[in-house]
């Protein structure tokens, strides 16, 4: 069950675009990456290799990426939104990706590939630790 929107991320243009091209590049694997933020306002893209054993099914963001990544957002004290893409499936939280962001409360913007060729498209989700999901939206600045 999906909660009312009740957030909005920011994203410049010019990342968004980073981002679509990044996943884009990664079909028909699943692809990551993270972004940092201040006050729900995108400033910095972290495109990332998918370290996952079958990157066909799964995305995960290798430790040692995950520090680089941790340790520059520290600099600018902002948050992390994780990334990733879904070859076949909706834009929508899989259990596993639930399982995962329960643990993280990190928010989540999944990107589908289901209408390729079309360029994938993205949704945005916050996944409270018992598992409700909310959808927010992302705007394009």
């Amino acid at each position: 069950m999906v909660v009312e929107a009740s957030f909005v991320i920011h994203i410049p243009a010019s990342i968004y675009q980073e981002m679509v091209a990044h996943v884009s590049a990664g079909y028909p694997n699943e692809t990551c990456g993270a972004l940092g933020s201040l006050d729900e306002r995108v400033i910095k893209n972290y495109p990332t290799a998918n370290a996952a054993e079958h990157p066909d099914d799964f995305s995960i963001i290798s430790e040692v990426d995950i520090v680089r990544i941790y340790n520059d957002i520290d600099e600018y004290d902002g948050d992390m939104i994780y990334y990733h893409s879904h070859p076949i499936t909706e834009a929508y939280p899989s259990a596993r990706d639930i399982d995962w962001a329960k643990r993280s409360g990190y928010v989540y913007i999944i990107f589908s590939h289901r209408l390729h060729p079309e360029p994938p498209y993205a949704r945005v989700f916050k996944i409270n630790p018992q598992g409700q999901v909310t959808e927010g939206q992302i705007a394009i600045d």
